[in-house]
């Protein structure tokens, strides 16, 4: 690997050590230097426009694959900048490489397609599989959130007045509280009863792993999305771990409770990035437009009948 490399993702561990952003920033410098097959102050404003040209119609990359490749990309040379005397110049220019980006809705499955996921879970017998697919589904966890999850992050007895709850360790390394339900409860429960038949396992930044996988130690994400991908098959569905917690954000929406509430539990750092659920589902926009319909028609009705 490139020496310059090396450096950049010694320093970003630094920075972030709980973070996996240095493991895809240094894929994606990888890929754009084998790519160039030139040095690094050779590189250029017009071959990062070819090298954008060559992820959407060679690899196919849309354009939130293609912006974080110019991100690591841009990022590396800032670090450059930082890092030596005679620093090449920044070849990516935001407003000439990024590519723009629609907003598109979130992919929430649908509650029968969830319901056979699940009762594929059970049919299968895994207590530990159940509790961790139900925490994103039941509590809106990201993968990753759940892959931290340790023994000393839950609650099951608080005190009076209070919900059981985990201790989440979102983005970031921002802690926040996520509660409970009775059936995530037994679930969880269910999983400890077997979780103290297996030897003990060594803890690491995080404590003692919640979920333990064969090996007996802590979880990768893509081991937990295999696991998920299993169970799919197994199902005949296709969802993913994010969208379970789509449908979580969809589900707590749509009983009333506030965005406000949505959010923290979600753990945005941003309202902005809640709203787009209203989009999917919105009670108040729902209840306008069903009572502006029914005005509509009784206007156009004609007079003395009964509009249908």
């Amino acid at each position: 690997m490139i020496p310059e490399v090396l450096r950049f993702n010694k320093w970003l561990q630094r920075r972030s050590p709980y973070a996996c952003t240095h493991i895809h920033y240094i894929g994606d410098l990888k890929l754009f230097f084998d790519w160039a097959d030139k040095p690094i102050p050779a590189i250029t404003i017009r071959d990062v426009d070819a090298y954008v040209v060559h992820c959407q119609h060679v690899l196919g990359n849309g354009p939130g694959t293609v912006n974080r490749k110019l991100t690591a990309l841009r990022s590396f040379y800032s670090f450059l900048d930082l890092e030596l005397d005679d620093a090449p110049p920044n070849p990516v220019i935001p407003k000439r490489h990024f590519v723009q980006r629609g907003e598109k809705l979130p992919r929430v499955p649908k509650e029968a397609d969830v319901e056979r996921l699940f009762a594929a879970i059970e049919e299968a017998g895994d207590a530990r599989d159940c509790a961790m697919f139900l925490s994103m589904y039941a509590c809106g966890l990201r993968v990753s959130e759940v892959r931290k999850l340790s023994m000393s992050d839950f609650i099951l007895r608080p005190g009076l007045g209070s919900l059981p709850r985990l201790l989440v360790h979102g983005k970031r390394n921002k802690q926040r509280c996520a509660y409970l339900s009775a059936e995530m409860l037994d679930a969880l429960r269910a999983w400890l009863k077997v979780r103290a038949t297996k030897p003990p396992t060594r803890r690491d930044e995080y404590g003692a792993p919640l979920f333990l996988n064969r090996y007996g130690g802590r979880f990768t994400v893509t081991g937990i999305q295999l696991r998920l991908h299993t169970y799919c098959r197994a199902a005949g569905v296709w969802i993913t771990c994010h969208q379970l917690r789509h449908a979580f954000a969809t589900s707590m929406l749509s009983a009333g409770m506030r965005l406000a509430s949505i959010q923290r539990l979600l753990g945005h750092a941003s309202l902005r990035t809640t709203q787009v659920y209203l989009h999917i589902s919105d009670p108040q926009l729902q209840s306008d437009y069903e009572a502006a319909v029914a005005e509509v028609a009784r206007r156009l009705a004609p007079d003395g009948e009964e509009e249908r």
